[in-house]
């Protein structure tokens, strides 16, 4: 379990400022029984962080996303623990495409009463977090 900010961060800028986090990234389709390295690794980079008080209020009221009510998808045990209980998660496949400038996977799913974001990407990508929310 990893608990640093910085590589986050510096994969969703656009998203804002993240507190907080718990994550875990791996190939989900090493075995660990390979002779030779895979060439094309997919590393999952998956968890949750938190947001500035507000914060995901101002982000799912953004005009041209419609969220829509959604629960995180395949939830690697080792992070239940860390989601915030009973929460209403709601996501957008636009939003998505935005963070992710459509260079990986990815799914955001965000919980207004507390402030969490939670993530599901493939290879996410250092981007230009310039644009806006």
């Amino acid at each position: 379990m990893r608990t640093d900010v910085e590589p986050l961060q510096r994969r969703f800028l656009a998203i804002g400022r993240l507190s907080d986090p718990h994550w875990l990234g791996y190939n989900p389709h090493d075995s660990g029984r390979e002779w030779l390295p895979d060439q094309d690794p997919r590393i999952r980079v998956v968890g949750v962080a938190r947001l500035p008080a507000g914060a995901v209020k101002s982000i799912i009221s953004a005009p041209g996303y419609a969220f829509e009510p959604s629960a995180p998808a395949q939830l690697p045990e080792a992070l239940a623990e860390f989601l915030p209980k009973n929460a209403e998660w709601v996501s957008s496949a636009g939003y998505d495409k935005h963070i992710t400038n459509s260079h990986y996977e990815g799914r955001f799913h965000f919980a207004p009463a507390t402030d969490h974001v939670y993530f599901d990407t493939i290879n996410p990508e250092i981007v230009d977090g310039s644009h806006p929310q």
